[in-house]
């Protein structure tokens, strides 16, 4: 079954601009063979980590959006893992993402609702501080 993810990888500030496409191409390439859909790939080059990854400040961003099956997605992140080039990556299934965001918002509007109804005024923190 087809759904959509979004894969970020990190490689390695080592590598050249042309190999650091030339990566980006064969993982698009992966992505082609293993029957994905990619929707999108988004080079946001060369940045600063948020904290040291193996011994690494900064490293290529490449963001993917894709149609795949769960089959691809272990198939991709047992090739970044094999990958020496690659130093952090993560995959999320936006479907599921999606579905939790409408869920707490529901939540949060069921719980306005019941406050409406019980009478209880919501306060604003310069109340709640004094």
């Amino acid at each position: 079954m087809m759904r959509r993810y979004e894969t970020i990888f990190i490689a390695s500030p080592t590598l050249t601009d042309e190999q650091a496409d030339e990566l980006v191409k064969q993982y698009e390439g992966i992505i082609a063979e293993q029957g994905g859909e990619l929707l999108k790939t988004d080079k946001w080059g060369r940045k600063k980590l948020a904290y040291e990854v193996q011994k690494f400040s900064e490293g290529y961003y490449t963001l993917f959006e894709m149609n795949a099956g769960p089959d691809l997605i272990h198939e991709l992140e047992r090739r970044f893992r094999n990958n020496d080039a690659v130093i952090k990556y993560l995959s999320i299934r936006m479907d599921e993402a999606e579905k939790a965001a409408g869920r707490t918002k529901q939540r949060i509007e069921r719980e306005a609702k019941r406050k409406a109804q019980a009478g209880i005024k919501e306060r604003s923190a310069e109340e709640v501080m004094g």
